[in-house]
């Protein structure tokens, strides 16, 4: 039975695909999908280039962190870089261990996602305007991501990081 953050990462996944489709329609031939730091746009693409890369990135994040936990159960342990691994990853604690970091991996995978989403979503709507200009808003995604992984690590860290009892 698929996990929790499987299902969500998974969700998330359909909802970007879907929204990239559907945006699909609504935008102009010629489309913004570059912009300078001020939100100006310096780069354009057909609408059907744009979407092409739009559904590419979201394959191509979902690869990598799809496979990062499809992985993690089949590396040895001398490539898993964990705070005392010798301990998380003895017999008796791999199991926890393996689902921890697969856990890890997706809650930052589902940030990404959600991410992409609402960038995307940004770029569409800088597209309806004369010229199109994309909000200010997104140097708040921006941050808002850099958090997440912040908070993620952060977390996963300290939990290894504690001493392993006896």
């Amino acid at each position: 039975m698929p996990r929790p953050l499987q299902l969500v990462f998974f969700a998330l996944l359909a909802i970007a695909i879907g929204s990239a489709i559907w945006q699909h329609g609504q935008l102009p031939e010629r489309v913004a999908t570059h912009f300078n730091a001020a939100g100006e746009a310096n780069g354009w693409l057909s609408r059907g280039k744009h979407t092409g890369l739009q559904i590419a990135t979201l394959l191509f994040m979902t690869a990598i962190f799809q496979g990062i936990v499809a992985l993690n159960r089949t590396l040895p342990k001398e490539y898993i870089n964990i705070p005392h691994r010798d301990h998380w990853l003895a017999p008796e604690h791999a199991a926890t261990t393996h689902q921890l970091i697969a856990d890890m991996v997706l809650q930052l995978g589902c940030s990404v996602v959600a991410f992409f989403i609402v960038l995307f979503y940004f770029v569409y709507r800088a597209n309806f305007t004369t010229p199109p200009v994309l909000t200010l808003h997104t140097w708040w995604l921006v941050g808002a991501l850099l958090a997440a992984l912040v908070i993620i690590l952060a977390r996963f860290m300290l939990h290894f990081t504690r001493k392993p009892g006896p």
